[in-house]
């Protein structure tokens, strides 16, 4: 009985951390799924392609920015921690 629950527990934990992935991907960042849809209704929007080398820019721009903010939090959780 107890195994039947720990699967139970495992599974929901499993879905739970998909669900939460499907969502943080979806996000409009460039760097992820919801940032190249983003690009592409931006695209469908103005009627022209965007130009490859303008997105790599975006890209790598916002993925500096999404790096630097987890490096700055992560930095100042353990700033906390240490006190």
């Amino acid at each position: 009985a107890a195994s039947g629950r720990d699967i139970t527990a495992v599974v929901g934990f499993a879905a739970a951390i998909s669900v939460n992935l499907a969502v943080v991907n979806s996000l409009p960042l460039p760097a992820l799924d919801g940032g190249q849809l983003a690009f592409v209704l931006a695209e469908g929007i103005a009627g022209k392609k965007i130009d490859q080398k303008r997105q790599e820019e975006i890209n790598a721009t916002a993925l500096f920015l999404l790096l630097a903010f987890s490096l700055s939090t992560a930095v100042g959780d353990v700033g906390r921690l240490v006190k």
